[in-house]
């Protein structure tokens, strides 16, 4: 939780930092000076200290009824895909490496899996932690040598009707980097075909009909919240790496 309050923080604070920068101009109201006013000529008259009263009361009445001019900073939305998408271009698959691993508690293929999602999200549009949440949900054990009761093969649980179809450089399944490849590709096509990302990953577990897959409903909302929880996790990495780089 601290990696993502981190997170969230830097990103409030870099939005307000820039609201600020583009503000316009502002007034300045100057308080009077207390050594001025202490030298002034004692030899006033009481009407003249009264009216003196009298208009400092009224400047002070004036300044509580005015509106309230002052501009308040806007805190700019940000794409958090737009900065899942530029920490993966500077920090390569490290970042997802890492979470897939803490996941998984196999570092070494989690490392291979996240390298594979990393290359397949940035060749499809896909983002990452979307991509490497399909992969948990169907694989968390990260054997690329499973297959389910209904057939399905490898990492991401591709159908063998699949194999060879994507232009993915093998229709072995049970390779990682072709499995991903397919995966990742028969997930572009129902997101490009379908009216929303739930449809498209109901789709994606054969769930068109809500019977083919038992609890096939939920499967959107599982794949969803992990990956915004990988997402969180990528972002923290990045922080962290900030972080290093200035200490």
């Amino acid at each position: 939780m601290s990696g993502r309050r981190a997170v969230d923080s830097c990103i409030v604070v870099l939005a307000v930092a820039f609201s600020a920068c583009g503000g316009g101009s502002r007034s300045l109201t100057f308080a009077p000076d207390p050594v001025s006013e202490s030298m002034a000529s004692p030899v006033a008259t009481a009407s003249s200290r009264a009216a003196s009263h009298r208009a400092a009361s009224s400047r002070a009445a004036h300044h509580e009824k005015a509106p309230s001019t002052a501009r308040t900073p806007k805190i700019a939305r940000v794409d958090s895909a737009a900065l899942e998408f530029a920490v993966t271009a500077r920090l390569a698959h490290g970042p997802l490496a890492r979470a897939i691993a803490r996941r998984t508690r196999n570092p070494a293929m989690a490392e291979r899996a996240a390298w594979a999602v990393t290359r397949e999200a940035g060749r499809n549009r896909v983002s990452p932690s979307l991509l490497a949440a399909v992969l948990l949900i169907e694989n968390r054990q990260l054997d690329s040598a499973a297959v389910s009761s209904q057939g399905a093969i490898g990492m991401m649980q591709v159908m063998p009707v699949h194999a060879g179809s994507y232009g993915c450089g093998s229709a072995d399944l049970t390779s990682v980097d072709a499995n991903i490849c397919h995966g990742a590709r028969i997930l572009h096509r129902y997101l490009a075909r379908s009216r929303s990302v739930s449809a498209a990953l109901r789709r994606y577990n054969g769930c068109v009909r809500g019977a083919n897959t038992p609890g096939c409903s939920r499967y959107p909302v599982r794949v969803l919240q992990t990956a915004a929880r990988l997402r969180r996790d990528i972002l923290a990495s990045a922080t962290e790496a900030d972080r290093h780089v200035r200490m």
